[in-house]
């Protein structure tokens, strides 16, 4: 088998990638020792989450509110929203049904929970 062959073989034996994009929406002031404090995760295009995650999320949650931040989801289909409930984690979120209402309730200071 030639060398070509065998790496058009080993092409195909490698699971497929697809390339995926996120949208961060942050608010509030940017720079090099804050970070972001208010971030909106919107989920609306998002078809599974790994629940494995879900409490490295959580932590990152926990960090932006001990920096005067806050992190709000939004968009999060039922599916998600079980999947949060299983992991113990449904209640660690303020969740929005767009992140235009999320967006909205960080500029208001609004603590408005949606389960």
């Amino acid at each position: 088998m030639t060398k070509a062959a065998k790496k058009v073989r080993q092409a195909d034996a490698e699971p497929s990638l697809r390339l995926k994009h996120t949208t961060l929406s942050c608010m509030g002031e940017l720079d090099r020792d804050q970070g972001c404090v208010w971030l909106v995760l919107d989920l609306s295009d998002v078809s599974h989450l790994d629940y494995r995650g879900v409490p490295w999320l959580v932590s990152q949650a926990e960090e932006y509110r001990l920096r005067g931040g806050d992190v709000k989801l939004a968009g999060v289909s039922r599916y998600l929203l079980a999947i949060l409930r299983a992991a113990g984690a449904h209640d660690a979120f303020e969740i929005y049904s767009d992140a235009g209402d999320a967006r909205e309730a960080l500029s208001q200071g609004q603590n408005a929970w949606l389960h």
